[in-house]
């Protein structure tokens, strides 16, 4: 609705200045005046809610605990325990990425190891400043063959979402 308003607003003010030639300056003059307060105001405002909800909380304030991975047929459920560090922030919001490795031994470095699924999954713990809450996301893996040795897995945190 707002945006029909604004065209109308528009074809009117271009109606005007086609058929009111002697008002044609003032209006000139209204319409910069109205265009530079318009940029000035949108410019003051700041960046989106959606860029400021993602950098309020960063991924050092959060601590996890008793994560753990339960593999199912098609997927993975990764849950655990989420810390909010964040004085100010309440977490809304978690993306995560999964990936699974096929390690010939159980002492192989990870990194060494290679990698036979990668998924990603959001978790919404909703933790207050200062309180810990249960996260669960469930990852879906496309092709993964069978595991020759052992697996492991590691996960990180890709992305965060807050709210004051």
């Amino acid at each position: 609705m707002p945006i029909a308003i604004l065209v109308l607003f528009l074809a009117g003010y271009g109606y005007a200045l086609v058929v009111l030639p002697h008002l044609r300056l003032p209006l000139l003059v209204a319409g910069v005046v109205i265009g530079l307060g318009s940029a000035v105001y949108l410019w003051r405002q700041g960046p989106p809610e959606a860029e400021r909800a993602a950098q309020r909380i960063t991924a050092a304030e959060l601590s996890f605990d008793q994560v753990d991975l339960a593999r199912s047929g098609r997927g993975a459920t990764l849950t655990g325990r989420v810390t909010n560090g964040s004085p100010l922030y309440r977490l809304r919001e978690m993306s995560l990425d999964l990936r699974l490795r096929d390690c010939p031994t159980p002492e192989t470095e990870p990194a060494d190891c290679p990698t036979i699924g990668e998924s990603s999954a959001i978790s919404r713990p909703d933790a207050p400043p200062g309180q810990i809450r249960a996260f669960s996301a469930h990852f879906t893996f496309a092709n993964v063959p069978p595991v020759a040795g052992t697996l492991r897995w590691d996960w990180a945190v890709t992305a965060l979402r807050s709210t004051e």
